[in-house]
């Protein structure tokens, strides 16, 4: 038998372009919406199985608002010292190749060696009205230190505050606890750079533990029970 051929024509069937932009956090809502409903279809065959028809308690689980979460708050962190970085770039640059002194011959007898190059300024609302009373550089971090904040004038004594700065972000204190007395000296721990010890104009010593965010109260205080002294520690 000789071979035929035969081509039939149709129209072309309807076609639709589609598309969407699609995000982690959106993969993963999608994923715990379907483990959670698988989950609620293995309860509903076992309650089936069952001869006593007992509700079966599904926990959900608790999903971390990605706004609000901790790694959420540490990539604003970085990007907030990028943008102060980025802002402050000449003195972030230039400082260290800066003379110790500008001065032509004649000032130099007179014994005028110039002036300070000023870089940065540390200040907070808090800290308004109040003396800096100490400062101390942390061991381990370089580029982090602590204020104290009290007063000089010791007729009229008010709260204290204590402020941990760092070079990489000056606009806004990176920890801050206040005190009920004011802040007369601080220091810290050698080997353990998180601590932090505060001697108070009230005669009270604490001491801090600056990994614990939120928390302002200190992991160690001096009371009346403890046989704490009412002078000043300097």
């Amino acid at each position: 038998m000789p071979y035929r051929e035969k081509g039939i024509k149709t129209n072309p069937p309807v076609c639709t372009t589609f598309s969407l932009e699609t995000t982690q956090w959106m993969i993963f809502d999608s994923y715990l919406q379907t483990w959670e409903e698988i989950q609620r279809q293995e309860a509903e065959e076992a309650m089936k199985n069952k001869k006593d028809k007992k509700p079966v308690q599904i926990q959900q689980q608790h999903v971390e608002d990605p706004l609000y979460s901790t790694s959420m708050k540490r990539a604003l962190k970085i990007m907030e010292r990028m943008i102060v970085q980025n802002a402050d770039d000449e003195k972030f640059e230039d400082y260290k190749y800066y003379p110790p002194y500008e001065t032509d011959d004649n000032d130099r007898e007179n014994g005028d060696y110039g002036s300070v190059l000023p870089l940065w300024r540390f200040s907070t609302e808090k800290s308004r009205k109040k003396h800096v009373t100490s400062m101390q550089w942390n061991p381990k971090y370089k580029d982090l230190f602590a204020v104290g904040y009290g007063s000089y004038d010791f007729l009229k004594q008010s709260t204290g505050l204590i402020c941990c700065y760092t070079i990489k972000n000056p606009t806004f204190p990176e920890y801050s606890f206040s005190t009920e007395s004011g802040v007369m000296c601080l220091d810290f721990h050698p080997l353990h750079p998180a601590l932090l010890a505060v001697g108070l104009y009230d005669g009270t010593v604490m001491v801090y533990d600056i990994r614990i965010k939120g928390n302002n109260r200190p992991i160690y205080m001096s009371t009346v029970r403890t046989d704490k002294h009412t002078d000043p520690v300097w």
